[in-house]
């Protein structure tokens, strides 16, 4: 199936950013940008909905602009961007928060903007024992640390990305985020509470920034956070295969998570 082929059938296309449009620096993966040309020569809604949650909204489409699509910060939404009306509805006293909005973090550099946004700091020993996570980019010694706060009582992991796996350029893959917070939480045996695909809070989001009754599709390459996902939202979905669903698992893969994307999209 190609994108031309559904064009017609919806008013509004979601598409995930890494493995589906663009990968690390400038590399954009072909046929890519034509879709989105022909989405925006058509006046479709397109929004790019990702578990990147490394900065804040307008830099995440200001990055995407780089490459060669014109999201705007309206348009993006991130798992990160999810946080601060998390907080928002925490109960007063009860709050992991209660000593101190303090975080101990793992992530990139430009994560700590999110943070900041929801007036969060990043330290080394927080006093209230949270980790937020947002990119695989641990030491030892910064495992280590996290693995000695979550396991204190009372303890929150903050999954800020829940990917699994993401694609390389090559066509390999590696385990990043998602992976390195299943480890800590299983070896503490802490809380955690889960932003972005495939969990409900992004999609709701999704929603509301939709005009009323728009038919939607999400288009991606990962079948259980964009796939899985678009099934917990009630969206149709399109698979990218070979990125980071390879062709040889997906069959297995669809039966242990029950779902199976609404298409297979070909560049």
């Amino acid at each position: 199936m190609h994108l031309v082929d559904i064009l017609e059938k919806y008013d509004a296309f979601c598409f995930d950013g890494y493995g589906t449009l663009y990968n690390r620096g400038s590399f954009v993966y072909p046929g890519a940008k034509e879709w989105f040309g022909e989405l925006r020569r058509r006046g479709k809604e397109i929004r790019l909905v990702t578990n990147a949650a490394s900065n804040l909204d307008q830099a995440l489409a200001d990055e995407a602009d780089a490459r060669g699509f014109d999201f705007s910060a309206a348009e993006t939404i991130s798992s990160g961007s999810l946080l601060k009306g998390w907080l928002s509805r925490l109960p007063a006293g009860g709050s992991p928060f209660a000593a101190g909005r303090e975080v101990f973090y793992i992530g990139r550099p430009t994560g700590v903007n999110v943070l900041a946004e929801c007036g969060i700091d990043a330290v080394e020993n927080p006093v209230s024992p949270v980790v937020a996570i947002s990119s695989s980019t641990a030491t030892d010694e910064m495992y280590a640390q996290a693995l000695s706060i979550l396991k204190k009582p009372g303890a929150l992991l903050l999954v800020l990305n829940p990917d699994a796996w993401a694609p390389k350029i090559d066509g390999t893959r590696a385990p990043v985020s998602g992976e390195l917070c299943e480890r800590l939480r299983r070896e503490s045996g802490c809380a955690a509470e889960y932003f972005g695909k495939p969990f409900p809070g992004i999609w709701q989001k999704v929603k509301a920034s939709l005009p009323a009754g728009s038919k939607a599709i999400m288009i991606g390459d990962t079948l259980g956070t964009d796939v899985y996902g678009a099934y917990v939202a009630g969206f149709d979905s399109a698979l990218v295969i070979g990125r980071n669903e390879p062709a040889a698992e997906l069959a297995a893969d669809e039966k242990l998570l029950g779902v199976r994307p609404t298409y297979y999209l070909e560049p």
